[in-house]
């Protein structure tokens, strides 16, 4: 009768446990998305809610709860009172899209306007529409970002300790507690990159448009913008949006094309691994490979781990490193 020695058996677990819970990822992957989605939102609010728990004359036990509660409060006011003021903007270009609608759907259904476009605007609308359609699918999944993110800001410090207490069975606490707080550092640091990229596309999304004379600039580029907490997903249904709106319109959708090929190259092998490794601290090179690496791995919830992993990798490496050397001393 065959059988395993030990060391063999324990290798053989260690990956079928791996395989199991690859395809665990796999099948939750939607959900793992929200929820990374909602971790990167907790971070970004972290700065805002130490700052009013500080300053809230409560019992330490309500006050981070009434901390969160405000926050959510003040940004909510703050969404209103820019919906406020860009409301007449907004609201004259949806009065204008909707003028123009019948004209747009009737451009779709003419051959002829199809037929001089080389079949690559019906592509682009075919494309966005199933975009658009898997993410009204998920519209409930999304909106439940806010709720899990204010889960993650309410139990942040039981988490950190959970964690120290979890990795220093077997080894010294202090550089546990050192390595999860590192690796708690460079997440905050990764969603405050994101949220650069994001800007600067929404900023490009809006002047480009603007530039080429497209309709309502400020809706899509605002919309774009947003969009790229989402990756490759979330540019993809930008362009489509703002490319088939631009055709419809009879527009410079071409150059508006060719624009945000230019942008989406330069944003991806210059611009987004500069910000993300000077944030993070690892090579702009590195960076580009995790996000092609990871794309090509687990998709987009890959490309959402992609950097936080290799910065975590790194911190794990140097910490290792440090111990051998203090060994060696």
């Amino acid at each position: 009768m065959f059988a395993l020695d030990e060391r063999t058996a324990n290798v053989l677990t260690t990956i079928a446990l791996f395989a199991v819970a690859a395809a665990i990822a796999y099948a939750a992957r939607q959900t793992l998305v929200v929820f990374a989605l909602a971790l990167m939102l907790a971070y970004l609010l972290e700065p805002m809610v130490a700052a009013v728990q500080q300053r809230l004359p409560l019992d330490p036990a309500r006050r981070r709860t009434a901390a969160i509660g405000v926050v959510y409060a003040v940004g909510a006011a703050a969404a209103a009172g820019a919906w406020y003021l860009l409301a007449p903007r907004v609201a004259d270009q949806v009065q204008r899209l909707r003028a123009a609608a019948p004209r747009m759907l009737a451009s779709l259904s003419d051959p002829a306007a199809l037929a001089q476009s080389g079949g690559a605007v019906s592509d682009a609308v075919v494309r966005a529409a199933a975009t658009a359609s898997a993410a009204v699918t998920n519209t409930g999944l999304f909106l439940m970002i806010p709720v899990v993110a204010a889960f993650f800001l309410q139990s942040r410090s039981t988490v950190i300790d959970q964690a120290i207490d979890l990795f220093s069975e077997r080894r010294d606490r202090a550089s546990v507690k050192r390595t999860v707080e590192r690796i708690d550092t460079m997440l905050a640091e990764y969603v405050r990159a994101q949220l650069t990229l994001a800007g600067l596309s929404a900023a490009f999304y809006t002047t480009s448009m603007a530039f080429l004379h497209l309709p309502y600039p400020l809706v899509f580029g605002l919309v774009g913008g947003a969009l790229e907490f989402l990756p490759v997903v979330g540019w993809v249904l930008a362009s489509a949006m703002m490319l088939t709106v631009g055709w419809m319109a009879h527009a410079n959708w071409l150059a508006l094309g060719g624009a945000l090929v230019a942008w989406r190259i330069v944003l991806d092998v210059a611009i987004s691994p500069r910000v993300m490794g000077s944030r993070l601290q690892i090579e702009p090179i590195t960076v580009l490979f995790a996000l092609m690496a990871g794309g090509q791995i687990g998709g987009i919830l890959g490309v959402v781990l992609a950097v936080p992993a290799a910065a975590i990798v790194r911190i794990l490496w140097i910490e290792r490193t440090l111990k051998q050397t203090q060994a060696a001393a």
